[in-house]
């Protein structure tokens, strides 16, 4: 998986078996619709059951999807995630939104494209 950036969106374009265990090729988001981003080294906020529509998930080897809360929509990029009900996901950026689908992006990244994106989000609000 990779991302790329324009001056008001953020892609995530999944490659190959990315594509087939999350079904999508492609998840973008406008940077007005961002509420906020952070970088989790260990996450397991959710929201209530996740219930998984349309996705993947095999424990100790990938997550990945959209899953549906009782907060709404989550759209998830993971590999080796822990646990069944309320997995743990390692290095992961979370991404919260106004929109209904999806609330939350949830994308296992590196600190340092973490960081870029954190910055390319903050640039908005100086605005």
């Amino acid at each position: 998986m990779y991302y790329t950036l324009t001056t008001t969106t953020l892609s995530f374009i999944l490659e190959g078996p990315e594509q087939v265990a999350a079904l999508r090729a492609k998840v973008s988001i406008e940077k007005q619709d961002i509420t906020e981003v952070s970088y989790h080294d260990a996450f397991n906020d959710w929201q209530g059951m996740l219930v998984r529509m349309p996705g993947a998930y095999v424990p100790r080897f990938v997550m990945a999807g959209s899953y549906w809360t009782d907060e709404g929509w989550y759209f998830v990029y993971a590999r080796k995630p822990r646990g069944l009900r309320k997995p743990i996901l390692h290095k992961v950026l979370v991404i919260t939104t106004n929109r209904d689908r999806y609330r939350h992006l949830v994308i296992e990244t590196s600190k340092e494209n973490a960081d870029e994106i954190l910055h390319w989000w903050k640039e908005k609000r100086k605005k």
